[in-house]
């Protein structure tokens, strides 16, 4: 069951990112550009795993 996100989660998740990925901030959103070198980006994993965190908890706060 997939479920939309609102304007202001899709802001959240994107704070989280900026915030643990300095790659998403330099670049300031996570829209698609159709281009490899712009939209392949170099992430740690710890950073990933750390996003993947902040991401979940959003979720169950709101539920």
């Amino acid at each position: 069951m997939k479920k939309n996100i609102t304007k202001e989660e899709e802001k959240a998740l994107l704070e989280i990112a900026k915030h643990l990925m300095a790659a998403v901030d330099s670049r300031g959103d996570l829209e698609a550009r159709d281009n490899d070198s712009e939209d392949f980006i170099e992430v740690p994993v710890w950073g990933i795993q750390k996003a993947m965190e902040e991401a979940y908890l959003l979720g169950r706060m709101s539920r």
